[in-house]
């Protein structure tokens, strides 16, 4: 049985790439062009069949296309040979529990990401020289990173102290007129698709702020929209995945709960708390573009969301450049100054 899937050209055999722009796949060969229809006509079935089976982790993996034996790591589900370039998808990656519900297909293409990755880049005076070159933004890389989508009902409620000051003067008196209050809210809330970033490979920061993606192009999950991009399997469980849904409902709930505290001069909070109920969670795939630069040893990640195009990420500062710029400033006011006008006469 084969453990790896190749989605071919039905005209000419060459390899199918899934195309962004279209939401359709692309020949490289032949450049014809096919819908989720005329794939699932082709593919569908194999597909079905492929993915009822339960399977371990997988070292290495034969290309299809050239016969070349690669290795890769125990979370990657979809790549590229790096002889022959064709993509590739490890099928006993997508089997049993590792079977996604959902996918997010990509929406922005990697040349999209690139001019996107570039103007942000740009603004960044002080970026390191590198981070800047065609030859390493050309490295961005597509990606299906692994998500646990949770919806849930929460009920939620808050305490606080609330004050009311109320001041006034009375002849070469000032009075201040302070009250207490016991403040508190409860409520409930209905929450669906909160997304937690199943990764250890991907930093959780990143991953947050890199959201939000719209879920109404929410589909299915095909391996057919892998192909021509990497994609990831979870490593952290949905238990884990849960506790940091948890608290990040509670800060919602808590937060949605406050903004309902009007009418006093200031308000504290002391407690909170969130009880879910009806939690069910879903396993997803979303698209990233992802840049690793380094500098002075250490890793810098940048990412750009493959739907919405958003970027985030943090630039080092390149003292040496900064220091430069500023002795340049010290430089023309200087000159300036000594000469003054004499300079436009």
């Amino acid at each position: 049985m084969n453990t790896v899937k190749e989605y071919d050209c039905p005209n000419c055999g060459g390899s199918l790439t899934f195309d962004p722009p279209t939401a359709g796949w692309k020949c490289g060969y032949c450049f014809s062009k096919f819908t989720k229809e005329e794939i699932d006509q082709v593919y569908g079935d194999t597909e079905s069949e492929n993915l009822q089976e339960e399977a371990g982790d997988l070292d290495t993996y034969h290309c299809e296309s050239c016969g070349a034996e690669l290795i890769a790591d125990d979370t990657t589900s979809a790549t590229f040979c790096i002889y022959c370039k064709s993509p590739t998808i490890i099928k006993q990656r997508f089997k049993g529990k590792f079977q996604p519900k959902y996918v997010i297909p990509f929406k922005i293409t990697k040349d999209q990401s690139i001019k996107t990755y570039k103007n942000w880049i740009g603004k960044k005076l002080f970026a390191p020289t590198s981070f800047k070159l065609d030859e390493e933004i050309d490295k961005i890389t597509g990606i299906y990173a692994p998500f646990w989508l949770f919806d849930c009902d929460a009920h939620g409620s808050t305490s606080g102290r609330g004050t009311k000051i109320r001041t006034w003067r009375s002849g070469s008196y000032e009075y201040t007129n302070t009250k207490y209050y016991r403040v508190e809210r409860q409520g409930q809330v209905r929450y669906e698709k909160i997304p937690i970033d199943s990764s250890t490979k991907l930093d959780d920061k990143y991953m947050n702020m890199i959201e939000p993606y719209d879920y109404s192009e929410l589909a299915e999950f095909s391996m057919a929209y892998l192909s021509g991009f990497m994609a990831d399997k979870y490593d952290v469980m949905v238990d884990e995945s849960e506790d940091v849904m948890k608290k990040r409902v509670e800060e919602f709930i808590a937060n949605r709960l406050k903004d309902t505290v009007r009418g006093y001069t200031s308000y504290s909070p002391i407690s909170k708390t969130a009880d879910l109920h009806n939690v069910v969670n879903n396993y997803a795939l979303m698209p990233i573009y992802l840049l690793v630069n380094q500098y002075k040893d250490k890793k810098h990640m940048f990412l750009v969301n493959g739907q919405t195009g958003k970027v985030v990420g943090e630039t080092p500062i390149d003292h040496k450049k900064q220091a430069l710029f500023f002795a340049a400033i010290a430089i023309v006011v200087t000159i300036i100054t000594m000469f003054g006008g004499a300079l436009f006469v």
